[in-house]
């Protein structure tokens, strides 16, 4: 969570007023119980976990979000088309990255696809207003 807040902070500080700001986050979806959040952060990237919503940590800042869109299902998508072009590839991307490297990347990509299926991972679009 520090580090959202480190990166929100400096958008806040570096936005001139009335400027937007926009991007993607992957978050744990609404309304999940204690014990899928915790799922969530197991199969999430390592700052997923937060014990706020990324529009309350964007207001936390001084910044307002404008709009939120969910983008799950073109991001499950994009993540099944990265893990099979890994697959594809995966004696080039040994050698290329190490098979420590390779296996980490692989994971990674497996456990997104299993939170999203799972309805516990979220991806969406947002754009944010000093």
């Amino acid at each position: 969570m520090l580090e959202k807040l480190s990166v929100l902070r400096e958008c806040d500080r570096v936005l001139k007023r009335g400027r937007p700001i926009a991007g993607y986050v992957i978050h744990i979806a609404p309304g999940v119980t204690k014990a899928k959040a915790r799922r969530a952060a197991e199969l999430g990237p390592s700052d997923v976990m937060a014990p706020a919503s990324f529009e309350t940590l964007t207001q936390a800042v001084g910044l307002t979000v404008v709009f939120s869109e969910d983008v799950t299902a073109a991001f499950r998508t994009t993540c099944a088309a990265l893990a099979d072009a890994r697959r594809t590839l995966e004696d080039e991307l040994r050698l290329e990255e190490g098979d420590e490297f390779y296996e980490e990347e692989r994971r990674k990509k497996q456990s997104m696809l299993q939170g999203i299926d799972e309805g516990i991972l979220r991806r969406s679009f947002v754009v944010a207003r000093k």
